[in-house]
């Protein structure tokens, strides 16, 4: 019985553990997100200037083209961890509901 006792808790705690990760990574992902709007939003700016005339285009692309690859390269990192978090948040979820299984649904009664 202690055993089973043992295993339940260890769910749990590792369920909780997975819980505090996945919150964790959601507050850096929405930190990501916050500085990929605003460089995209300079970039745009940016854009807008230099699409005034067709000369000017290609300048533009050359000013801006690095910055909007490391902001997409950075909302595919976005996207990934956001993925993992939600991943996490599941699986936390789901031992601590198993873990509280193990350990109320296992006991004896009487």
């Amino acid at each position: 019985m202690k055993g089973k006792s043992i295993f339940g808790i260890a769910l749990i705690v590792i369920g909780a553990i997975m819980l505090f990760f996945s919150d964790y990574i959601a507050g850096q992902v929405a930190q990501g997100k916050l500085q990929i709007q605003s460089a995209q939003s300079q970039v745009d700016t940016a854009d807008t200037l230099f699409k005034q005339s067709e000369y000017t285009k290609p300048v533009g692309k050359i000013f801006t083209g690095g910055a909007q690859r490391k902001i997409d390269e950075g909302q595919a990192q976005v996207d990934y961890y956001e993925g993992l978090s939600s991943k996490l948040k599941i699986f936390g979820i789901i031992l601590i509901v198993a873990g509280a299984g193990v350990l109320f649904i296992g006991r004896k009664k009487g």
